[in-house]
């Protein structure tokens, strides 16, 4: 097993985790934005804010696009939330290929474990939701169970690179530097920074 040694290799590492949630939200909001562009000629982008938190939120503003949109706007968001999806599990499947024999992260690993983790983190933050308001959480239709298996899949994916793709210095890398790099930019990013340059504004 390879000592741990911090090189360059890591430094780039941490700063791209400690940039993980800027980079995340806004890419959601540029997928949103080019998405809008294609598809409806940028009447979205006329009405909602884009935020730091990288959603379209507000009441009125989906009231507003409803009475537009009518029933293109639940299509609209599907064709985003599919997108980003399937872009993360794409970058999964590339990732699995490079790495499973050469056992080791190259920087484009380090990008690609990124952007799957784009949606790992979404995952995670639904699966809390699901534990603390269960009660809330109904998973009944159709949608709510494809969604549900959607992250059910997702986890099953992250679970397989970590233990079964990756070595143990793999496993070590992620855990002292990705992970607590990626905590820090949460906490940078949701309570710090994004409120300040990129508030939510709402009608």
């Amino acid at each position: 097993m390879k000592a741990f040694q911090i090189s360059k290799s890591h430094v780039f590492v941490l700063c791209l985790f400690l940039l993980f949630f800027p980079i995340k939200t806004q890419f959601y909001n540029l997928i949103y934005i080019v998405s809008d562009a294609i598809l409806h000629s940028g009447t979205i982008s006329d009405i909602y804010t884009y935020n730091y938190l990288g959603y379209l939120i507000g009441c009125q503003e989906i009231l507003e696009t409803q009475k537009v949109l009518g029933d293109r706007f639940e299509f609209f968001h599907s064709v985003v939330f599919y997108f980003i999806y399937i872009f993360s599990v794409v970058a999964s499947v590339i990732l699995f290929k490079r790495i499973r024999d050469k056992q080791d992260f190259k920087l484009i690993d380090w990008i690609l474990l990124a952007v799957f983790s784009f949606q790992l983190f979404d995952t995670l933050e639904r699966l809390l939701d699901y534990i603390l308001i269960a009660k809330y959480v109904a998973i009944e239709t159709l949608p709510e169970w494809i969604s549900f298996l959607k992250n059910m899949a997702i986890l099953i994916i992250a679970f397989v690179l970590f233990f079964n793709i990756c070595n143990k210095y793999m496993q070590k890398q992620i855990l002292i530097i990705a992970l607590p790099a990626s905590i820090v930019s949460f906490a940078l990013w949701f309570l710090v920074l994004g409120p300040k340059f990129l508030p939510i504004i709402t009608l």
